[in-house]
């Protein structure tokens, strides 16, 4: 597999080696290929298609507890019969939080691999025989799964667009493209989750003895983010473009603390025990 150009200057061919070594393993390991196309096609492809049919199919008399719901519309979305309702709840509310599952579980399935895959397939021996620094090794990883994650991200993003299009067109409802929440969601708060995901994963890999231990510990960080969307459906609270902005800057922090932490702390010989 080819790096990127840009990426290509950023790191010299030893870290390159590394990177590609990393991504080989990563996509022959069935739990981290079905977690990199399964799940990405379940949350933004499958589920948006089934909601779109349904609300397609559905007649309005059939929909219990629409009053209720109809209460999550904005004003400017009122004039929307049942149907068109169901569709635009499933956009605005219900659908980011599905996305958002993509890149984080990506990120942490690749890092697990990456991480403590390398101590459960005993080749972590094999890196103190390389010119790589600790440093390095950690920095190559890291941007390892972080670049396969983000791109496993856009590609969903798009197939995700496609979907929701073909929805607000077939019911006559201009839900998506809209919503400017997506574009903090996509920009901004989806690669701050992807590179928590990767970090976290690190933190615990010393703790982790093997792969599926490691993929059980993502529950944990999706917990929050469940949580999060929970709240709005029960009406405590709604999210917007700036509340998207403002979680997006404190993951940023976050982010930049955990760094420092497991950078300044990560010894490849950890992974050993």
């Amino acid at each position: 597999m080819k790096l990127p150009g840009f990426l290509s200057k950023l790191i010299d061919s030893r870290e390159t080696a590394l990177i590609k070594k990393d991504f080989k393993e990563m996509w022959q390991n069935m739990i981290v290929r079905t977690m990199l196309v399964f799940v990405p096609l379940l949350f933004v492809v499958l589920l948006p298609i089934l909601f779109m049919v349904l609300a397609k199919v559905l007649p309005s008399s059939s929909m219990q507890g629409m009053e209720q719901m109809r209460g999550l519309l904005t004003e400017k979305q009122s004039y929307m019969n049942n149907q068109q309702a169901l569709f635009a709840i499933y956009s605005d509310y219900l659908s980011p939080m599905l996305f958002l599952i993509v890149p984080l579980m990506t990120a942490c399935v690749t890092a697990a691999n990456s991480f403590v895959g390398e101590k459960e397939r005993s080749t972590m021996e094999t890196l103190f025989l390389t010119p790589l620094t600790a440093p390095e090794i950690f920095d190559s990883k890291v941007l390892g799964c972080v670049g396969l994650s983000a791109i496993s991200s856009l590609i969903s993003f798009v197939l995700y667009a496609i979907v929701m299009s073909v929805g607000d067109v077939l019911l006559e409802v201009r839900s998506f493209w809209t919503n400017p929440n997506w574009i903090m969601i996509v920009f901004l708060l989806s690669p701050a989750l992807i590179v928590f995901g990767v970090l976290f994963m690190v933190l615990v890999s010393g703790r982790s003895h093997s792969f599926m231990e490691s993929v059980q510990i993502c529950g944990y960080v999706l917990f929050p983010l469940i949580l999060i969307y929970i709240g709005q459906f029960t009406g405590a609270f709604r999210l917007n473009a700036v509340s998207y902005l403002l979680i997006s800057f404190l993951i940023m922090i976050i982010d930049f603390i955990i760094w420092k932490i497991t950078s300044v702390h990560f010894t490849p010989e950890k992974l050993l025990r």
